[in-house]
């Protein structure tokens, strides 16, 4: 059975580039080792992460993110069983969004996504828009 989790948090500080590719590179790494397919966007202190994938792998793979001390606040925002991925054709499953270029990459996606009219997908497209009107400015 797949499932997805959407979860936002806040940083437990302001993470430095070099820290911040440390974290992508392990996530992304950790992510295609247990097939999990997702976008990971940080922006002023905050975190939003979608994961998608094997139920039991994406709740292992949130567990061990609930633990990690570099964030605090996690709030699981969506936390359901889905009948297919929503970002598994995006730029090859997991995704990192910490640049204007692969922004604008993400917006494409999403208006690609809002037009397949899928209620679960369309939920999330707001979502993940709404944090990044909030966060980063458009590329």
């Amino acid at each position: 059975m797949l499932k997805t989790i959407c979860y936002i948090s806040d940083s437990c500080q302001d993470e430095s580039l070099t820290a911040l590719k440390a974290l992508y590179a392990q996530a992304k790494k950790n992510n295609s080792k247990y097939n999990i397919t997702g976008v990971l966007i940080y922006s002023n202190e905050n975190f939003l992460q979608v994961l998608e994938g094997d139920s039991d792998s994406v709740d292992a793979t949130f567990k061990r993110i609930s633990l990690d001390r570099r964030h605090k606040n996690i709030f699981k925002v969506i936390n359901i069983d889905i009948q297919q991925r929503i970002f598994e054709d995006y730029n090859f499953g997991f995704t990192i969004v910490n640049d204007s270029k692969e922004l604008d990459k993400l917006y494409e996606y999403l208006e690609w996504l809002r037009k397949a009219e899928n209620t679960l997908a369309n939920k999330v497209v707001n979502m993940v828009e709404n944090f990044i009107a909030q966060k980063l400015p458009k590329g």
